[in-house]
C-alpha cells in the first residue's frame, strides 16, 4: 500500500462485474469500503463481508439524496451503468441525472469522485448508452472537486457478465463457431487493470483531473477474441467458423429487446450489437498514465486467471438456458391448452371412475388454467425463478393425484410418470442456472 492513509470509499454498482472487483481490491488494500446497489439479496450474496447501502440510482437525482452518503466518505467510485432502457433500467436517469446530483453533492462535501465510463462515450454518439455516459462525464469534469474519469474497453474478468458471458457462450459451441460481426475491432482490458486505476487514483498516485481510456494496445477482430477465449476455456478449436448474416443479427437483436421489456438483460440486445458493430476501440496511451504501465493484453489477462471446470460448465450451461426455458414454457402452455380443449372428455373420463363431478370439473379447469399461467410467467424474468419452484410443487401434486387415479402409469417407461420426473428435474436445473451472479 502507498504511504497515504486508508480512505473511506463508497462504490456504486458494487455487485456488477467491475464494481465487485473494484470493491474487493480496495478492501484488500485496507480501505474502508461501503458498497451501494439496488438489490439487497444480490448485494449480500456477491459481497457478503462488506457493509451495504441500498438505493435505486433512478431515484437519486437530487443533491440532497446524496448528501449524507457523500459527506461520510472520502471518495465515491461510480461503477454503475445500464446498457439499454427497459422496465428496470433508465440510462438517462442513471448516467446523467443521478451523476449530476452526485457531482454536486461531492463538490459541496469536498469528496473525490472516480467515474468509470466507457470507451466510445461521446456527446454525439448515436446510442443513448454512450451519449448519456459522455454527458455524465462532462458533469464530473465540471465539478469543483478532485475527479478522475476512466473509460474501459471490453472488460475481461475471472467471472463473466453481459458481453463477456456472450463471448464465453459463443466459445462453448461445439464443433463450429457461429459469430455475428466477426470483423468488429475490439480492445480489451483486464478488470484487474480497472481496479488498479481506481486504486492509484484514491491513493494519490494518479493526479486528479486524469482522463484515460483503459484498453490494451492490441486490436483484435471479434472472431479472434472468441477464439482466444475458446482456447483459454480449454475447448477444442472450431472446425468451421460461420458468420451470421446481418438481417439475422438484427432480428435476434429485436427479439432480445422484446425480452428485455420482460426483464431479461440479454447481451444480444440492439444496443450491445450496435456498440460492437461500431468497434470497441480507444487510445491505449491513456492507460500508461492511469496504470503506470501499458494495459495487459488479452493473452496476458487470461494468463492471470486460469479457467476452472466451473467456467467451462457455466459457458456450456448458457447454451441450454434459453432452450430449457422455452421448452418448459411451451410444454406447460400446451398442456394447459390441451386440457381446456379436451375438457369435456377428460372430466367425463374421470367422473366415470367415480370421481366427484363438481370437484373434478373444478380441478381440471383450475389445473389447465394454472398450467397456461405458469408457462407464460416463465417469460417474465422477475417471476421465472418463483415460477419454476411452483412448477415443481404443481408437478408433485399432479403426480400424487395421478397415482391415486391411475397408478398403472408408473409401470409405463414412456408414460406420464417418467415425464413428470423429467419436468421436475428440468425445472430444478433451470432454476439453478438462473442465478444472476
Amino acid at each position: 500500500m502507498s504511504d497515504s492513509q486508508p480512505s473511506r470509499i463508497l462504490v456504486l454498482g458494487a455487485y456488477g462485474l467491475i464494481g465487485a472487483h473494484v470493491a474487493r481490491a480496495l478492501a484488500a488494500r485496507g480501505h474502508d469500503v461501503v458498497a451501494l446497489g439496488r438489490d439487497r439479496a444480490t448485494g449480500h450474496r456477491v459481497l457478503p463481508d462488506l457493509p451495504w447501502v441500498f438505493h435505486d440510482l433512478r431515484r437519486m437525482t437530487r443533491p440532497e439524496s446524496w448528501g449524507p452518503l457523500s459527506q461520510s466518505v472520502d471518495f465515491v467510485v461510480n461503477c454503475a451503468g445500464t446498457l439499454q432502457a427497459s422496465s428496470a433500467d433508465d440510462p438517462e436517469a442513471v448516467h446523467l441525472h443521478a451523476i449530476a446530483a452526485l457531482a454536486a453533492a461531492c463538490e459541496r462535501a469536498g469528496t473525490g469522485l472516480v467515474q468509470i465510463s466507457a470507451v466510445g462515450a461521446e456527446p454525439e454518439a448515436e446510442l443513448a448508452f454512450f451519449r448519456t455516459k459522455a454527458e455524465g462525464d462532462a458533469l464530473v469534469r465540471a465539478a469543483r472537486t478532485d475527479w478522475w474519469i476512466f473509460r474501459p474497453g471490453l472488460v475481461i474478468a475471472p467471472t463473466s457478465y453481459g458481453g463477456t458471458t456472450l463471448i464465453r457462450t459463443l466459445a462453448a459451441v461445439p464443433f463450429l463457431q457461429p459469430i455475428a460481426l466477426p470483423t468488429a475491432p475490439v480492445q480489451t482490458v483486464s478488470v484487474e487493470d480497472v481496479a488498479l486505476a481506481v486504486i492509484r487514483a484514491v491513493e494519490g498516485i494518479t493526479p486528479p483531473g486524469t482522463e484515460a481510456d483503459l484498453v490494451a494496445r492490441e486490436v483484435h477482430p471479434l472472431v479472434d477474441v472468441v477464439a482466444i477465449t475458446r482456447r483459454w476455456l480449454g475447448f477444442r478449436p472450431a472446425r468451421l467458423t460461420v458468420g451470421l448474416p446481418m438481417p439475422l443479427v438484427a432480428l435476434v437483436g429485436r427479439v432480445a429487446d422484446a425480452f428485455g421489456r420482460l426483464g431479461w438483460r440479454s447481451p444480444l440486445r440492439t444496443t450491445a450489437l450496435q456498440a460492437l458493430a461500431a468497434g470497441v476501440v480507444g487510445q491505449p496511451e491513456g492507460a500508461q498514465r492511469a496504470l503506470g504501465r501499458a494495459a495487459l493484453s488479452l493473452e496476458q489477462t487470461y494468463r492471470g486467471f486460469a479457467a476452472r471446470v466451473e467456467d467451462r460448465l457455466f459457458a456450456r450451461v448458457q447454451l441450454l438456458v434459453p432452450l430449457l426455458l422455452v421448452a418448459l414454457a411451451v410444454s406447460w402452455i400446451w398442456k394447459g391448452v390441451a386440457g381446456l380443449w379436451a375438457y369435456v372428455t377428460i372430466t367425463e373420463t374421470l367422473i366415470a371412475r367415480d370421481m366427484p363431478a363438481f370437484t373434478t370439473r373444478l380441478v381440471v379447469a383450475a389445473l389447465s388454467t394454472l398450467s397456461i399461467a405458469l408457462g407464460l410467467s416463465l417469460f417474465v424474468r422477475r417471476l421465472a425463478v418463483r415460477t419454476l419452484v411452483v412448477m415443481v410443487f404443481v408437478t408433485i401434486f399432479y403426480g400424487a393425484a395421478l397415482t391415486f387415479m391411475a397408478p398403472a402409469m408408473w409401470a409405463d417407461p414412456f408414460g406420464a410418470g417418467a415425464n413428470l420426473l423429467v419436468i421436475v428435474a428440468a425445472a430444478l436445473a433451470t432454476r439453478a442456472m438462473l442465478e444472476a451472479r
